[in-house]
């Protein structure tokens, strides 16, 4: 119970944090939000070009070619870790388990569409839905991500437990 409790807070204080992180994120202006898009994309294909090789003459390009999917791939993480997060923390607490899934999936699309609500007042940004349907898609990823690794412990622990048994 008490690694439980601890998991818990630790999961919630993780949770906390990620939110704060959105929030920050959404409020950047619209120049600066493609500031800090343009940099990670460019420190990924600097990244990729070290380990590959290439033209780096062609960086420029790639960059603007890139930051829009690394942009929505920021978009899609950010809500699967909340998925991965929200849904652990309600497998532990909530019963039944099969209506905590929908619980934690109305959180994400809440959250999700809350975001994109503060967006809009944001200069320089709106509010799209496809950056909804990406979130929720990312944070839905995140419960079956979770949901699949808890079967697959479960399933070595049966095994193991099978076999010490015998």
């Amino acid at each position: 119970m008490k690694l439980k409790k601890i998991y818990t807070a630790a999961a919630a204080v993780l949770l906390a944090a990620l939110y704060i992180v959105i929030f920050y994120f959404s409020a950047k202006d619209a120049e600066a939000s493609s500031r800090a898009s343009e940099a990670v994309t460019e420190a990924i294909l600097k990244g990729y070009y070290g380990i590959v090789g290439g033209n780096k003459k062609e960086l420029p390009q790639m960059v603007i070619l890139l930051e829009g999917i690394i942009r929505k791939t920021a978009h899609f993480t950010e809500y699967l870790c909340m998925g991965v997060l929200s849904y652990s923390i309600v497998y532990l607490w909530y019963q039944p388990v099969w209506k905590g899934r929908f619980l934690t999936a109305a959180q994400i699309i809440i959250s999700a569409s809350l975001d994109e609500f503060h967006q809009y007042f944001v200069p320089g940004r709106n509010a799209a839905f496809k950056d909804v349907v990406i979130d929720t898609a990312g944070g839905v990823t995140g419960i079956i991500m979770f949901l699949l690794i808890k079967n697959i412990f479960c399933f070595f622990e049966k095994r193991r437990k099978k076999k010490f048994n015998r």
